[in-house]
């Protein structure tokens, strides 16, 4: 038996839901990367104040990730967006990007427990490299398979401005990948970067 086309066509709802529900889980599971202490491990309310402050690191490693996956969150939701029906190598960019965000959760722990290593350094980049990179195909993807899209919502794009921001984003875990070769810790700073984005591709 053969199917047209529009038979192999997967409901867009369906997968925008498993995205969502991806997307939440992992960044739940980022909170746990976080270590509290066992109970009687701590006896008195300095020394959990202390404790607290000690986590500077780690709390800055969740908040980075945190951020990282809400960004690729949103982009994702604007591909979403004006997107009308979805094929099967859509499909599989679409899982190639939640098997690498289900991944940010344990390079967010490692870089917690080991984040003077260059090699945790690099596993981190490489994993929101990965993000990027797969983010940078699926728009392009999109962009050249017009019949996956909505036209008036396409047609309202500025293509040029995202193949900046997207080919920008790419450069960013490239540059904390060079950083963390000469210095291990805070490598991760550089997504601070993204902050800027749309202020920085203007010129």
């Amino acid at each position: 038996m053969r199917f047209s086309s529009s038979d192999r066509q997967i409901n867009v709802n369906r997968l925008e839901a498993l995205t969502d529900g991806v997307f939440s889980i992992a960044i739940t599971l980022l909170v746990l990367t976080i270590r509290i202490p066992e109970p009687g491990e701590i006896v008195s309310q300095s020394e959990l104040i202390k404790y607290i402050l000690s986590l500077d690191f780690e709390l800055f490693s969740y908040c980075i990730s945190f951020f990282v996956v809400g960004s690729l969150w949103i982009s994702g939701n604007k591909r979403m967006k004006f997107l009308r029906k979805t094929d099967d190598l859509h499909l599989w960019l679409s899982l190639l990007n939640l098997l690498f965000i289900t991944l940010i959760p344990l390079t967010t722990s490692l870089l917690s427990d080991y984040g003077d290593f260059e090699f945790v350094e690099l596993l981190f980049h490489g994993n929101i490299l990965m993000l990027e990179i797969i983010a940078l195909i699926e728009w392009e993807y999109l962009i050249r398979n017009t019949d996956l899209v909505q036209e008036e919502v396409l047609s309202k794009l500025d293509i040029r401005n995202i193949r900046k921001k997207n080919f920008f984003s790419v450069f960013v875990p490239i540059l904390g990948m060079v950083i963390s070769i000469f210095t291990s810790a805070w490598s991760n700073l550089v997504y601070l970067l993204l902050f800027f984005r749309s202020l920085i591709i203007r010129y």
